[in-house]
């Protein structure tokens, strides 16, 4: 649960003494501090970048004075701050709670009664939140810790003060997909009706055990919350009227927090006789749950400052958010993967200097005793193709891997790219306008001591915004994309900067460099050309629209956009060659594979794709159950997809070859955890799922080999290079894993979940963060 301290760690932090950290996340490092009566608090240490920000620091200011207003039974409040000191801070009520996402994730959904019960504490926070002129912005439940007593909503230390405005202007990103309202996403003025939508979503996802978004990539949460009815059938119906007037669209259809204790409260407001279970009593929440609770609350915490063991022996793994770990809540499972991303194909890259080569560390076992079972489902043979393209696509030739494609190289190997296609893209957790980034601050290179040793930190690139995107290098340059609306170009061996370039929209888009050109999506401001060596821009397509990943094969590039379509465009003039209009225009928002002349890609209209690539006509249609959360990825005449199970589909038919749930949830009669972006090297598909686990499975059958604990949600794409797998863990860890056996090799800590895939090149291992940094690590 906690980490033990740095040598670079505060031993005191105003009046407190530092104790232990507990997490991290984009605003800064979180600790366990001790006043000097020796009562324990969750301490909020602001990152000194930020905390230089003027802007910043008023905003920060501001809401500190708000949210120390809080005074409310169901809420841990802010207990002491210097915003103005340095460094800024602030201390919260300690709170020796389970998230509600810990406890679903680990004994399944509840029953009506006890989300009555919960429900009701929440209303009653966020009542004591509204009065104080705040509004909570980021409701989710990882926010809400579990206590004997009652939920305790945390984290309104960035919760924005109803007349201030966002801390996203300088680079902060507010918000969960799948939990934010569609004021928040479309831009609107924020208000309690925006925390009235998230508390609906929380209680469905406690009801169900997934939220009324469903699952896949933070785009796809985003365009169903703005534009989709949320799925409520698996809903009791005794919660199922209260939740769907709290997810309406519009904020002056949604009930008051008032309203809905009251709805929440009597028997005859939600179709029951029975009385909602007092927050008092014992059984407010389900009995598995209690015993879990009272055995956190009996668990003494550290009272003398620990020191850190060496990297290459992984640390415990910390909560993946800040709002988690202010509380030293054990890490939520979160629900909704991001933007996965798939490895580039092999090639002969100008690998970046790199140090010596290291000694190889001695691998540790990091897989579970008892790994969980994924579930078989037998082969099966019918037709889903509307016609075939003809033969099994034969292996790919060296030019079709050294231009295009984002599936096939991970079906080949390693994620090096010199023309790395990956679709890193992984969305926002703020609204888009939130995201349109302005009065940036120059980034910041540090370099610290050359180090030799496996999984240690050669650089590090810092900017204003989360850096979701995947990196790619090309001839000794890392390019890459981050929230606060750059596209990056650093030397590979130094992280130095060569050319930023403002596309004034938010880049979790991958790159792909083609020859002299670099191609990447924007958030809103369409496709991008730009010119590898300077930053200049060529061509811009589809100005002002939603782009994603592209991939580039014999002159042209397939993208996708949030309208509908695959677009295949003209890579030297930027024009339109073709279009092809997915069904319902479900947004595609993963990166295509192009192989042999043949298009694959995924739509959320929940179907899996095969075009001809001239023509952009379709070959075959495959329906993909419970929505899209990879991108495909072709290997051996298969091609495998992943939603809340992994797929195998027949290339050249479309035909499901396999199919494989996840693992059971721990204790829960119903529901399955989600399988993610898929790998596939040398015959073993490497997927992580949403809760704690990266199987390495055989691509033949889908029988599983091993499983490596994780310890949290596995959202991107795995790398495998010289019988290395390089996985990144919302637990703000990136693992290195022996390929054969599933044993741990090394683990590097960043100051913040990771969403980006690894990308390997020569010895060095890149990765983007949501700590705002980019780093290159030694393999």
């Amino acid at each position: 649960m906690f980490d033990g301290l740095e040598p670079e760690d505060p031993q005191q932090v105003g009046r407190y003494r530092i104790v232990a950290r507990i997490g991290a996340g984009g605003m800064g490092q979180v600790y366990l501090g001790r006043s000097p009566g020796g009562r324990p608090v969750a301490l909020k240490v602001v990152r000194p970048e930020l905390a230089r920000d003027v802007d910043f620091r008023r905003r920060f200011v501001r809401e500190v004075t708000a949210a120390r207003r809080v005074n409310g039974a169901f809420t841990a409040g802010v207990v002491d701050a210097d915003p103005d000191g340095s460094p800024a801070w602030l201390a919260t009520v300690y709170v020796s709670g389970v998230s509600l996402g810990e406890a679903v994730a680990q004994h399944g959904p509840w029953q009506a009664e006890h989300v009555l019960a919960l429900g009701a504490g929440l209303a009653e926070a966020l009542e004591a939140i509204h009065a104080a002129g705040v509004v909570h912005r980021d409701l989710k439940p990882s926010n809400v810790l579990l206590a004997p007593d009652g939920p305790r909503v945390i984290d309104f230390g960035i919760s924005t003060a109803s007349e201030a405005s966002a801390l996203t202007h300088t680079g902060m990103t507010i918000g969960t997909p799948g939990f934010m309202s569609p004021e928040q996403l479309t831009g609107r003025p924020i208000g309690p009706p925006s925390d009235v939508f998230a508390l609906g979503a929380v209680l469905a996802y406690t009801a169900v055990g997934v939220g009324p978004f469903g699952t896949g990539t933070p785009h796809a949460l985003h365009f169903r919350a703005v534009y989709e009815e949320p799925d409520l059938d698996a809903l009791p119906l005794e919660l199922r009227q209260t939740v769907a007037a709290c997810l309406a669209k519009e904020p002056d259809q949604r009930p008051t927090v008032a309203d809905l204790l009251h709805r929440m409260t009597t028997p005859g407001k939600r179709d029951t006789a029975e009385a909602t279970p007092l927050l008092t009593e014992p059984d407010w929440m389900p009995y598995e749950v209690d015993r879990l609770v009272r055995a956190k609350a009996a668990t003494p915490l550290p009272r003398n400052p620990t020191s850190t063991p060496a990297l290459a022996a992984a640390p415990t793994p910390t909560a993946p958010d800040m709002p988690a770990a202010l509380h030293g809540a054990t890490p939520e499972p979160l629900r909704t993967p991001t933007a996965p991303a798939t490895p580039a194909a092999p090639a002969t890259p100008a690998a970046p200097a790199t140090p010596a080569a290291p000694a190889t560390p001695a691998a540790t076992d990091a897989s579970p005793a008892t790994a969980p079972a994924l579930h078989d489902e037998p082969t099966q043979t019918a037709d889903h193709a509307a016609q075939s393209p003809g033969d099994v696509p034969p292996p790919l030739s060296r030019r079709s891997a050294l231009f295009a494609l984002t599936g096939t190289a991970a079906a080949v190997g390693l994620a090096v790219a010199v023309w790395k296609t990956t679709n890193g893209g992984s969305g926002s957790t703020g609204s888009p306008s939130a995201l349109q980034s302005s009065a940036r601050k120059p980034a910041r290179t540090t370099t610290p001591p050359t180090p030799r040793k496996p999984g240690q930190q050669l650089w590090s690139f810092h900017t204003d915004g989360e850096v979701k995107s995947t990196p790619t290098i090309a001839n000794g340059v890392v390019y890459f994309g981050s929230n606060d609306n750059n596209v990056y170009a650093l030397d590979a061996a130094t992280g130095k900067k060569r050319w930023s370039l403002d596309t004034g929209s938010v880049v979790y888009s991958s790159s792909v460099v083609v020859g002299d050109l670099l191609y990447v999506g924007t958030y809103l401001n369409g496709l991008y050309a730009v010119d590898a060596a300077t930053g200049k821009r060529r061509w811009v397509f589809g100005d002002g629209s939603i782009f994603w990943s592209p991939v580039v094969v014999d002159d042209v590039v397939y993208v996708g956009s949030s309208d509908g379509h695959l677009y295949a465009v003209d890579a030297v003039t930027g024009k339109k060659r073709w279009d092809f209009r997915c069904r319902k225009n479900g947004d595609v928002t993963e990166a295509p594979v192009v192989v042999s002349g043949v298009v694959y890609f995924a739509s959320d209209d929940d179907h899996l794709y095969a075009l001809d690539a001239k023509t952009g006509k379709r070959l075959w249609a495959f329906p993909i159950l419970d929505g899209v959360n990879s991108a495909p990825v072709v290997a051996n005449g298969l091609v495998y997809i992943s939603s809340n199970r992994l797929y195998a589909v027949n290339a050249a038919t479309g035909k499901q070859q396999w199919s494989r749930a996840g693992a059971k949830y721990k204790n829960a009669g119903t529901g399955n955890r989600a399988l993610l972006s898929p790998t596939v090297v040398d015959g073993v598909v490497y997927v992580g799922d949403s809760i704690e686990y990266l199987f390495a499975l055989d691509a033949a059958t889908g029988k599983k080999r091993w499983a490596f604990e994780t310890g949290s949600s596995v959202f991107s794409a795995a790398a495998v290079a010289d019988g290395v797998v390089y996985v990144c863990s919302e637990n703000s860890h990136l693992y290195a894993v022996d390929a054969r056996t599933g044993k741990k090799c090394w683990a590097f800590r960043t100051g913040a979940g990771l969403e980006s895939s690894p990308t390997v090149a020569g010895e060095v291992v890149y990765v983007g963060s949501k700590d705002h940094a980019l780093y290159a690590i030694q393999t």
